[in-house]
């Protein structure tokens, strides 16, 4: 008679064995997946401490990607726009005969940027700080060399993209730095490129 029962504890347990692993591994689904079918197995499994500390570990962890979902996906939106503008300036300037003057920058940008934006997009949690150290680097980089030659259109343009990003991601997102990030990045980034651009098609009707 207690045969079935111990079947089905051992079998229960052998879950829990597999979810354990799963959490090492960092593969979240499959700890949330490998605890159920423990469950389903043994009910009882619940009050087994095993079962309670990874099922708690894994609803905080539930949790914790749940409220960074929407910052980490308007940081990838931010990602793929510039990305997006960064090929069409690419277009342009090859276009207008001045591929001479783009750097290995104008290359990587964009396509460091959609890698960086699919990540962001599918809720990898580590994926925030690297984000947030590929922002600073850009603005140390472009931005410092934009400020070296002059070109301040450049640096507002740099700090409008990096600084939003840094904003958005850094530490723990808020609401209130949420929405202050967009607001830098639709004034200082898009704007500032808006202005550009309606700046040199005038320039180009007047000459």
């Amino acid at each position: 008679m207690n045969e079935p029962i111990m079947n089905t504890q051992a079998q229960a347990q052998s879950y829990i064995d597999k979810a354990e692993t799963y959490k090492k591994l960092g593969l979240k689904a499959q700890v949330q997946y490998e605890l159920e079918q423990a469950r389903k197995v043994d009910p009882y499994i619940v009050h087994e401490a095993r079962y309670t500390t990874l099922f708690e570990d894994s609803a905080a962890e539930a949790k914790k990607v749940e409220a960074l979902k929407t910052p980490l996906r308007i940081g990838a939106g931010m990602l793929f726009v510039n990305a997006v503008l960064g090929v069409i300036s690419l277009i342009i300037v090859l276009m207008s005969g001045n591929g001479a003057n783009l750097g290995s920058g104008d290359f990587i940008g964009p396509i460091v940027n959609t890698i960086f934006g699919v990540n962001l997009w599918q809720i990898k949690a580590n994926w925030q700080k690297y984000t947030v150290w590929w922002a600073i680097l850009g603005l140390i980089l472009f931005g410092g060399g934009a400020l070296v030659s002059g070109d301040y259109f450049s640096l507002i343009i740099q700090v409008g993209f990096s600084g939003s990003l840094i904003l958005l991601l850094a530490g723990t997102p808020s609401k209130a730095r949420t929405v202050s990030a967009v607001a830098i990045f639709l004034v200082l980034y898009l704007g500032a490129i808006c202005l550009l651009y309606s700046l040199a098609i005038l320039g180009a009707f007047a000459g």
